[in-house]
């Protein structure tokens, strides 16, 4: 039975629980701090429960008397912090203690005997129950607050991250840890030719199909590589995406995985972009830095990479051709760089057609080309010359015939480097190109003159007239038999720089414009730049380009003046002037003999020499001055 006997409580035992039932407060609340320090949640459940144990045990060893009061007041305690921890498996965890502790109480119940200690401690558990449950409630009340703030905070971040993902330039896929689909892109979607209803789900594999550019065999996911290993896995080069509709696309790709805050891979995100433009660019920019712009033949920095390469044992022997085509400059002049270019890309074409397919055609300078024939002895190397200089004779251009120097060498043993064998080809080309070039040129010439002729037939007739003139100059002078020969020639040759002049503006029968004006003037120096590079012509050359200057210096091109100006030049002036005045041009009706006289005497000692013009007056064509 239970005794009704009052018995004071001892006033240290009393003292002792509320001291531990406050100690029991502080150290719930001190788990609630440390709680937030911990960022592993099962770590957190773990302590919690070891915590919880720990304080039952010492309380119902330590104060076996007071168990009602301090175990009640420690199981509500420690059941409302679990309840506003929301952590089903701490509820469970609590409920089975709660049971335990019940058990105990009612089981030493009849035992208990210290009511007025057990009413006093009751009181003030309850006082206490009533503070933490306010406090609890508080904390529960705020932390639903900054959960929910959190969790709108996560939703707003989670819709920025979807709209990114859908907005951004590239192709984003993002795979579960399954290889699954979870989310594709816009840009995806078009690269691959899936939509998002269609992709979800499907193994990654399906949906993004690469292969290589090459091979065309499958290449290896770089999607399973970053799930398995954990790592950012980079795509390989030379990589093509099938799509859906077998479209191919070149590609460049990263896969990184997805990692939680427990380390563990839970996905992976996949981004890729269309490398094709960029690709052919690359590819372009890698062309020209290896091939001639004009021609597509190699240039100059390949060869010499593979003179390197393949100068080796097994590829001996190793032959080089140097060429260099004859009369470009002048070609250049007469007609033009278009027409220059033209004469280039001929050469080109006709080194193509006739070498093998693995040779190496380079043009390393504006008229030279070498061709570099690995595996080709002495015998196979002058068979394809003969065939070269066959094909390259029939180049012409403007009814021009052209021709291109050739020089050549083998190498036969390793001791020789290739730098020599270059060398001896370039070499053995320019001797080839001494011999032969005055001739070469000198017809380029004559074929120019022949163009302009043909193509303007006046100007046949008035070369004829003033080269007459102009030897009769000279032999009114007595000069000797090659300065009369040379002065024919001036009168011959004096207007071929007209052979780049429209033919509008030689048949205009109108005043020339300022431009028009402008081209005409300029014949004497293209005139002289042809007549320079000949050594034939180099003599009468000056005199070609002094022939419009003036004796009171105000003529063309660079404004001479009297004795400064070449004496072939004054004589050509007055020859080519009194041709044209007797002559019918289309701007003007041509002078009488006496009608012409007059003019040069009224000019004499302005446009042209005095002494010139009276002995060509008295001398050549037998008048009185």
């Amino acid at each position: 039975m239970i005794s009704s006997k009052k018995v004071s409580a001892p006033p240290i035992e009393l003292l002792s629980a509320i001291i531990n039932c406050i100690l029991l407060v502080g150290l719930s609340f001190s788990f609630l701090l440390f709680s937030k320090v911990i960022k592993n949640e099962q770590l957190k459940l773990y302590i919690f429960a070891v915590i919880l144990f720990a304080t039952l045990i010492f309380i119902l060893v330590r104060f076996f008397p007071l168990v009602g009061p301090v175990v009640w007041t420690a199981s509500f305690l420690l059941g409302l912090l679990l309840l506003s921890y929301s952590q089903v498996t701490m509820i469970i965890i609590f409920s089975i203690e709660n049971a335990i502790i019940n058990l105990y109480f009612w089981y030493n119940l009849m035992k208990f005997d210290k009511w007025e200690n057990y009413y006093v401690t009751q009181t003030f558990a309850f006082i206490m129950l009533f503070v933490v449950f306010i406090v609890v409630f508080k904390i529960s009340k705020i932390r639903q607050q900054i959960i929910g703030k959190q969790y709108d905070n996560i939703a707003i971040a989670n819709e920025k991250m979807l709209a990114t993902l859908l907005s951004v330039g590239d192709g984003i896929i993002t795979i579960g840890i399954d290889n699954t689909v979870e989310l594709i892109n816009p840009v995806a979607e078009q690269l691959t030719g899936w939509s998002q209803y269609e992709a979800t789900g499907k193994s990654s594999e399906e949906i993004f199909n690469i292969v290589n550019e090459y091979t065309k065999e499958k290449v290896n996911s770089p999607i399973k590589q970053a799930l398995n290993t954990g790592k950012i896995v980079q795509l390989a080069n030379h990589t093509l995406l099938i799509s859906r509709d077998g479209r191919e696309s070149a590609i460049e790709d990263t896969a990184a995985p997805i990692i939680d805050n427990n380390g563990n891979t839970i996905g992976c995100v996949l981004v890729f972009r269309d490398f094709s433009d960029k690709k052919a660019k690359q590819r372009e920019v890698e062309y020209l830095s290896y091939h001639d712009q004009l021609t597509g033949l190699y240039n100059r920095r390949y060869f010499e990479e593979e003179l390197t390469r393949l100068d080796t044992k097994r590829n001996l022997p190793l032959s080089i051709i140097y060429g260099d085509v004859n009369g470009l400059k002048i070609i250049n002049d007469a007609f033009g760089h278009s027409q220059g270019d033209q004469l280039i890309q001929m050469v080109a074409e006709t080194l193509k057609a006739v070498c093998r397919a693995d040779d190496i055609i380079a043009r390393v300078g504006g008229d030279e080309f070498i061709i570099l024939l690995p595996k080709t002895d002495s015998k196979e190397l002058e068979e394809l010359i003969v065939r070269i200089r066959e094909q390259t004779n029939r180049i012409t251009i403007k009814n021009i015939e052209t021709s291109v120097s050739f020089g050549w060498d083998t190498k036969n043993d390793e001791t020789r480097t290739a730098s020599d064998l270059v060398k001896k080809a370039e070499e053995f080309m320019y001797q080839k190109k001494i011999l032969s070039s005055g001739s070469k040129r000198n017809g380029i010439i004559i074929s120019i003159l022949n163009t302009l002729l043909i193509k303007f037939p006046r100007e046949e007739a008035h070369s004829r007239r003033v080269s007459g003139l102009c030897e009769a100059i000279g032999r009114a002078y007595h000069l000797n038999v090659d300065e009369v020969n040379e002065l024919r020639i001036l009168g011959q040759l004096h207007d071929i720089g007209k052979i780049t002049i429209d033919e509008s503006i030689l048949n205009n029968e109108n005043v020339l414009s300022n431009s028009e004006w402008t081209q005409i003037k300029q014949h004497p120096e293209i005139g002289y730049r042809l007549l320079g590079a000949t050594s034939e012509f180099y003599a009468i050359a000056d005199a070609v380009l002094a022939h419009h200057e003036r004796w009171d210096g105000t003529g063309y091109p660079n404004g001479l003046k009297g004795e400064y100006i070449n004496w072939k030049a004054r004589a050509l002036a007055i020859a080519d002037a009194y041709g044209a005045m007797v002559s019918e041009r289309p701007y003007k009706a041509s002078l009488s003999k006496e009608e012409a006289i007059a003019e040069i005497k009224k000019n004499a000692g302005a446009q042209f020499d005095p002494d010139i013009a009276r002995i060509f007056i008295e001398k050549v064509l037998g008048c009185v001055w």
